[in-house]
């Protein structure tokens, strides 16, 4: 009888061990969200300050451009599209794209005027390591569709939409400065506001002669350290873009030029800063 109870134990041990390796062999990496901030700031002597923004009209000037001239802002948005998050050992995860009349996935307007448009959720994003995130300030071709288009998209609501052939508007910046010799129409400045400036950047196709000029930008930046998702935690990518940085760099903006930009070919010189203006900046796991 001792014998055969023993046998039995060893039986059920035998069971237990082996149901345990299956059941942690069959333990499959979860897939998770990723959340990306957008954080605008201005880089003054090294230091990273929050971005402030005055009302239409004010005369206040906080900031200092290459060419030593001083401005503020009224008003800062651009768009982020086409998501993609690329890791080492070959995790890859691409943000979808979709546009009808009730919604638009995978486009995302950074507002600074409204902070909760200032964070971008992912979901379903792979089990993995990643350390590379590219993605395209603006609106590519998928996205410029004619008839109805809801969510970010909408005209009716983002005012960031010029027309079908020019597209949407990439970054939109307007604000004041000593420099500028005023006449600038926009959201929040008209030419009746001494010293107004607007950046209309944007343009989603060249055209060979015309003022019709691509200006989208494709950026990619790498980790400094890898971001985990694993179905736990809230892995987020903090990025920031520097006010500063979109006037200078590739090219210095003058705002006592042209400081009323509407058309494509006008705001190319501004949309090749936009590289130098955002920066990875650090990661939370």
């Amino acid at each position: 009888m001792k014998s055969f109870i023993k046998h039995i134990i060893i039986l059920l041990s035998s069971i237990f061990i082996l149901t345990s390796c299956d059941d942690s062999e069959d333990i499959q990496p979860v897939a998770g969200e990723v959340t990306i901030d957008f954080d605008n700031i201005a880089i003054i002597d090294g230091v990273q300050r929050q971005l402030q923004m005055v009302e239409p009209g004010n005369q206040d000037y906080q900031y200092e451009n290459e060419m030593g001239q001083e401005f503020n802002i009224t008003m800062l948005k651009y768009f982020v599209s086409s998501i993609v998050l690329e890791g080492p050992d070959g995790a890859y995860y691409e943000d979808p794209l979709e546009v009808t009349a009730a919604e638009a996935k995978g486009y995302y307007l950074i507002d600074e005027g409204e902070s909760s448009s200032q964070r971008i959720t992912l979901e379903n994003v792979p089990a993995g390591k990643y350390n590379k995130i590219t993605f395209t300030i603006g609106v590519d071709e998928e996205g410029v569709v004619e008839g109805a288009a809801g969510g970010s998209l909408d005209p009716a609501t983002n005012g960031m939409f010029w027309n079908w052939n020019s597209g949407y508007v990439a970054l939109k910046l307007e604000g004041h400065s000593e420099a500028s010799v005023g006449g600038a129409s926009g959201n929040t400045v008209n030419p009746d506001i001494e010293h107004g400036m607007a950046y209309h950047v944007g343009g989603w196709k060249d055209i060979d002669g015309t003022a019709f000029v691509y200006n989208n930008k494709r950026l990619e930046y790498s980790f400094d350290t890898a971001l985990n998702v694993d179905g736990t935690g809230e892995p987020n990518i903090h990025m920031v873009m520097d006010l500063l940085g979109l006037f200078k760099g590739t090219n210095a903006i003058d705002f006592s030029g042209n400081n009323n930009v509407h058309k494509p070919s006008d705001g190319k010189s501004l949309a090749e800063n936009f590289k130098g203006a955002f920066a990875f900046d650090h990661i939370h796991q």
